[in-house]
């Protein structure tokens, strides 16, 4: 795993408790707060959200890998929309969660 990724892993588990314990599945939720976060400070509106849904329903699942890619390359386009660094703003949330100050660029 990346640092970053440690870093994710290791505050959601100060957060949370020990994360052995929990599947994918229980994860589900907690990405989905995060997701709908992002979605609406975006400009996303309740009308779209609920169509999107409904269409959604039965589009064929992707694997986890192809999911979890399209989730980075999206993300990746709405950050450089917005002019923010995704990783440097990674870091800044998980360095000040985890006391642990670095140079913010």
């Amino acid at each position: 795993m990346s640092e970053l990724q440690n870093k994710a892993v290791t505050l959601t588990a100060q957060e949370e408790g020990n994360l052995a314990s929990q599947s994918p599945s229980d994860r589900c939720i907690p990405f989905l707060k995060s997701a709908l976060d992002l979605y609406f400070v975006l400009g996303g509106d309740d009308a779209t959200l609920d169509a999107l849904l409904y269409a959604h329903h039965d589009t064929p699942r992707p694997r986890v890998d192809a999911a979890v890619a399209n989730v980075m390359i999206e993300l990746a386009v709405a950050s450089h929309l917005n002019d923010i660094d995704m990783v440097q703003a990674a870091y800044n949330r998980l360095d000040v969660e985890l006391g642990n100050p670095r140079h913010q660029e």
